[in-house]
């Protein structure tokens, strides 16, 4: 009865995932597990807000800034990279920066039926406006506003 003991807690242990010896390296996934994907933030995106009402137009070699009591602020898509999984657009813009960045994610505009793919944060002349984004083509399958 002694003898079964041992090594009843033996195969407990190695039930539990641990080897007798003592290893604690986690196991790798399994061999069909899908393989995460970069997020791809190059073509076009269209990106508003409300509540100031404003938009950015994301094009192949431009970004377009429009705000009401502003002037349209066109300039070049300079910067793309990604940062985990948010697209950061960043280009000159005169003396100031615009920086865009997009976050995965379903996004309302609080105002239409539009499901949007992604957040969007626009940081220009130190001010931070927020609203959603997404590329045209997904847009243009939904309801007009």
């Amino acid at each position: 009865m002694r003898a079964t003991v041992p090594i009843v807690a033996v195969l407990l242990i190695t039930a539990c995932g641990r080897s007798p010896m003592g290893s604690t390296e986690p196991a790798g996934p399994p061999a069909d597990a899908p393989t995460a994907m970069a997020a791809d933030y190059s073509g076009d995106f269209d990106v508003l807000g409300t509540e100031p009402f404003w938009s950015v137009k994301v094009r192949a070699s431009v970004m377009t800034l429009a705000r009401p009591d502003h002037p349209d602020a066109t300039t070049a898509r300079l910067d793309t990279r990604v940062e985990g999984e948010v697209g950061v657009f960043d280009a000159p813009m005169g003396e100031h920066r615009l920086v865009l960045r997009l976050i995965p994610g379903e996004c309302s505009d609080g105002m239409s039926d539009r499901r949007y793919d992604y957040f969007a944060e626009v940081t220009v002349d130190g001010e931070t406006l927020k609203g959603c984004a997404s590329r045209p083509g997904n847009l243009a399958a939904q309801p007009k506003p």
